[in-house]
């Protein structure tokens, strides 16, 4: 994996979401210290995954777009799985833009 010199600050910054930072950091502060070994290095797995594996995917397919003005070819097959997964997020930002307005 990534040959990145890793803290806890490191990890948690360089996972891609609130929720699994949050998470990260509600696991590490939570876990009792026999343990944490264990628990900094799954935390350090999933983050250095995200940093060499999954953001330069991303990072590809978001250069192949900005060239061609459309998606790489192996994100442009549809499924009903990926409609359904679309449908299913377009509904839950539309209920936290409800539940935004509502505060």
């Amino acid at each position: 994996m990534s040959g990145h010199d890793w803290s806890i600050d490191t990890i948690v910054h360089a996972l891609p979401s609130p929720d699994m930072r949050q998470q990260a950091l509600r696991e590490v502060h939570l876990t009792p210290v026999d343990q944490l070994e264990t628990i900094v290095a799954k935390w350090q797995s999933i983050a250095a995954r995200w940093v060499d594996v999954e953001a330069p995917k991303i990072e590809e397919a978001k250069a192949h777009f900005e060239k061609y003005g459309e998606a790489p070819a192996q994100f442009s097959d549809e499924t009903q799985a990926s409609q359904a997964a679309h449908l299913a997020w377009r509904e839950r930002m539309r209920e936290a833009a409800r539940e935004r307005g509502a505060a």
